[in-house]
Formats: C-alpha cells, structure tokens, sequence
C-alpha cells in the first residue's frame, strides 16, 4: 500500500493512503514497533518498554513510495517501516474489524447442502489439500474425512497432521463403546443428547477426532450441533437470556474412581472482542448451581431456553 501524505499531529502520525483511506500511529506505538528494535535472526522485540518515553516525539519524518522512515527527538534513534506493514498493522476499528475472522454458523438445511467434506489420503499427503481441511474446520467448525483406513491407530496420524495431542484421564486415545462398568455416560448405551466434552476441564479439547472402525448396531447415529449459531438464535430470540449465560460462570464436575477435575466457566464464553470462543454445555456434567439465589430462576429459564435451541 502506497502512502499519499502524512499529517504530523501532537502524538501520532496521521497516514493517508493511496486509496483513499487513513490511519493514525501514535509515537509511542511506532517506536515500540520499530524494525531494528527486533533480533535479526529470531525476530523478536528487544526493547525494554520502560525506555520509551509516553510523550516521545520524532524529529524528522520522512516518506518515499516504499518507506516511512522517522528520526526520534529523544535519542536520534532511526526507525524505517515498511507502509504494507503498517497498513496491515493499523488499529483503526473498521481495519481490526476487517481482520477478525468470522465463521459460517449453519443450521441443519444449510450444511446438508455443502457438508465440508475432504479425502483421507488427500489430506495426509498434498499440504495443498491440508490447508484446505484446516480452513474447513475453521469455518463450520467440524469436518468429515472420507476413507479412512480402518486401522486403529490411524486416527492419531490424522491428528497429528496438525499439531501435538493433549492427554486426558480417558487416554489419548480410546473406545467409546459400552462397558460393563462404566465411567462415563459414553461408555453406556444411554442416548446422548448434544454435547461438549471435557467440560469439567479448564481447557476444552481444541479438536476433537472421532474414527469409526466398525458399525455394526442400530441406531447410535451422530448429532452435530452448530453451538455458536444456537447461541445467536438464543440471542435474538431472548438477549436477557444469552446475557446471563455468557456472563455467569457454573461449575461443571467429573469424578470418578481416579479422577476428580471441575472447572468454573460461563456456557456461553466470549472472547475478549466480544466474539464467540466456546460453549461449555452438558447436563450430565453441570454441578449443583454455585450463584447468587436471584440468579437461580433467571438462569434455569436461560438454560432451558438455550437446550431448547440445541
């Protein structure tokens, strides 16, 4: 992005852009983000925030096509960006808007018509292909492979595809499948209304991998539930309820012979933008309410309304 003209105010830089656009730069801010002010291998910031004066000024400041470069009044320290950078870097609202990203939230008609769908083979030997799968999972929020092998441990090569595993007190990996003594509800064949799992744990498996060896019972089929556009819909429908469960942490329990986790977080979390991070629901693991007493009633109403839409 190439730079028009630059207006030199009392503590920013005022950038007006080729195509017509405009961002402010606060000194302090450009000084911090200074190029030379980074390891020249690893890229990381050295400079000591403390050092930075609040009402630090530039002495010069100079502009071509293809820099910005300014001289600082307090040290003569030289800093040079690149404008492509600074573009991509501005913090006006409407470019951090631009730049948070916004998944597609489906309902059931919607997805049956573009189910995100890849190949197992495709997916583990083209990183083409990889990139398109991780973007299919950033963006509905699930994804089914085709063609797997039936192997037992092929599962963890998929998911290792993409990052390190996180181990659970169920294992890394393990058969969900009925036991004769049980320590979970999926381990049982009671039917399982929708879900998330490992609730009672501070942190909730980012991904999850289900891999279906061998289908040989009735019914057992899987439900997908897109949680993010239920709670838009709990939204729209009643915002006093969607208030109280993205600000209203509960305590969600699981003890068994071994283990004993619980964690404290509101069922609806948003992120520091106000934008949706998770859902933390399941009636099986919700422990006994720990809130205010006039919360109590308000709070099943929201709860009810939200399982409703679920």
């Amino acid at each position: 992005m190439k730079i028009s003209s630059i207006d030199s105010l009392a503590d920013s830089l005022r950038i007006h852009w080729a195509n017509g656009e405009s961002s402010s730069y606060h000194y302090v801010w450009l000084r911090d983000n200074c190029p030379t002010a980074r390891h020249k291998i690893v890229g990381e910031k050295l400079l000591d925030p403390l050092s930075i004066p609040l009402d630090i000024a530039p002495q010069r400041v100079q502009s071509s096509g293809d820099r910005l470069h300014i001289v600082w009044a307090n040290d003569g320290h030289e800093s040079n960006f690149d404008p492509a950078w600074l573009y991509a870097n501005s913090y006006e609202r409407n470019s951090r808007n631009s730049r948070r990203f916004q998944p597609t939230l489906w309902t059931t008609d919607q997805i049956r018509q573009h189910l995100p769908e890849m190949n197992y083979e495709a997916v583990m030997g083209d990183d083409e292909a990889l990139l398109t799968w991780l973007r299919l999972l950033r963006q509905y929020g699930f994804t089914i492979i085709r063609q797997v092998p039936t192997e037992r441990e092929t599962v963890l090569k998929l998911a290792e595809r993409i990052n390190f595993l996180r181990n659970s007190n169920f294992g890394v990996l393990f058969n969900v499948e009925s036991k004769p003594d049980p320590n979970s509800l999926a381990y049982t064949s009671v039917k399982l209304n929708a879900h998330t799992d490992l609730v009672s744990r501070e942190a909730q498996p980012g991904l999850q991998f289900l891999h279906c060896l061998v289908f040989e019972a009735t019914g057992g089929d899987s439900l997908l539930v897109d949680g993010f556009a239920a709670a838009e819909e709990l939204k729209r429908l009643h915002p006093e309820d969607h208030a109280l469960l993205t600000t209203t942490p509960v305590r969600y329990h699981y003890r068994d012979k071994e283990t004993d986790v619980n964690a404290k977080f509101p069922m609806i979390r948003l992120d520091a933008d106000g934008n949706y991070f998770e859902i933390r629901y399941s009636t099986a693991l919700l422990a006994p309410l720990d809130i205010d007493p006039e919360l109590v009633v308000p709070f099943y109403r929201a709860y009810q309304n939200f399982s409703r839409i679920l």
